[in-house]
């Protein structure tokens, strides 16, 4: 999906990587696994924050990063989907975000697979 919202700007955090409890099986809960994930924000356009080189004018991405830590640490998953909607709904009412876009990837679920992943969007 590409979404073009003409009045902001796309703030992306790619590639953070953690630890984390993910998967139905035991084998998969008996030791934390890597995850990447990546964050796509939509933050409106405000001449000030720009013209004024103002972090309070915009999405701190370190408060993301944070926030991704926080939800992470916080429990075990079962689902990559469950995961990425606890993200999403938590990122969602971070201040000056319009839309969101949060992307999951599992590396080597399996075998035979290299990665999983599951995107979910939160729209205006």
């Amino acid at each position: 999906m590409n979404l073009h919202l003409p009045d902001c700007y796309r703030l992306q955090v790619q590639g953070i990587e953690i630890d984390c409890y993910l998967g139905v099986y035991a084998h998969e809960q008996a030791q934390r696994r890597p995850i990447r994930i990546d964050v796509d924000l939509y933050v409106p356009i405000h001449d000030d924050a720009a013209q004024g080189d103002d972090l309070a004018g915009t999405v701190n991405y370190e408060q993301v990063v944070e926030a991704i830590e926080r939800i992470v640490g916080s429990r075990r998953f079962k689902l990559i989907e469950s995961l990425c909607s606890s993200l999403v709904d938590d990122l969602a009412g971070l201040a000056g975000v319009r839309a969101l876009r949060v992307e999951i990837t599992k590396p080597h679920p399996m075998p035979r697979a290299a990665s999983v992943s599951v995107e979910l969007w939160r729209l205006p």
